[in-house]
């Protein structure tokens, strides 16, 4: 069945022998010397694995990283009867739609019989079932670090610089990326009519509630009704001490002895 096994943090194996674009025999691993974004396709592909490599010829011109040195592009042919010849053509058309301005060592085109083909794509858990002459095959590049290491997977078949950017910068530092794939997932939904994902607004409408639930909990629990401590200012006499002036507690002013202040005489005029 078609789909993807994800083998973050696994390595690549050597000694899978594929052929590049020339018809020359080449392990795969011999080019990840720098991080590399794997292209799992069939050159024969009518729709998908097209797109996927037109995003790509249009996106890599873009990146500020120099192919070749600072990363590496490999498509990958998982159909045993596509040839090197034909893999040939398909770069000659990806690069002269970049105006022939991309390396040839920063986008190899490689195919292979079926036994070294299962085995690279087992490695990638990359999973696909031919159908007639076609193929039923998820739509993923496969990033990978110096020496193989696989660290992240970028689904879908339209990017944009910063995602490649970011992939390349984070995968030469061998550091593991979470995949998009699981948000997709959670907020989309696939339409059997349409033939494609739709956002699930009911899905997500519930994820907010439950979060704003979650918030007030915790506002609730952390800033509940507590005894405050009234601190009587400086001055103010306390319960059952009389201060001058101020008749005792149970008193009259009668009982006060007179006061030896003088009073005011009248005006003087």
């Amino acid at each position: 069945m078609a789909g993807v096994d994800e083998r973050l943090g696994e390595i690549i194996p050597e000694g899978v022998l594929l052929r590049d674009e020339m018809g020359n025999p080449i392990d795969p691993r011999s080019l990840m010397d720098v991080p590399v974004i794997i292209a799992p396709i069939y050159y024969s592909c009518p729709t998908v694995c097209n797109m996927l490599q037109s995003s790509l010829a249009r996106v890599l011109p873009q990146i500020s990283l120099q192919p070749g040195k600072d990363y590496r592009v490999l498509s990958v042919s998982f159909d045993e009867t596509d040839t090197p010849q034909l893999a040939a053509r398909k770069k000659q058309n990806y690069f002269a739609a970049m105006n022939f301005s991309y390396p040839e060592d920063g986008w190899r085109f490689l195919s292979g019989d079926l036994a070294s083909i299962n085995r690279f794509m087992d490695a990638i858990g990359f999973r696909f079932t031919r159908q007639g002459r076609d193929f039923i095959h998820p739509v993923v590049l496969v990033v990978t670090a110096p020496g193989g290491k696989v660290v992240r997977y970028l689904y879908g078949q339209n990017f944009m610089p910063f995602d490649l950017t970011m992939a390349v910068t984070e995968a030469s530092h061998g550091t593991i990326g979470l995949s998009v794939k699981r948000v997709l997932s959670y907020c989309f939904t696939y339409d059997p009519e349409g033939r494609r994902y739709v956002f699930d607004f009911m899905r997500i409408a519930g994820l907010i509630i439950l979060f704003g639930a979650a918030v007030l909990l915790f506002v609730l629990v952390r800033g509940g009704p507590r005894k405050k401590e009234r601190k009587e200012p400086e001055g103010t006499p306390t319960s059952g001490t009389p201060t001058e002036g101020t008749p005792p507690s149970g008193a009259s002013s009668s009982d006060l002895p007179p006061s030896d202040s003088p009073k005011p005489g009248p005006p003087q005029g």
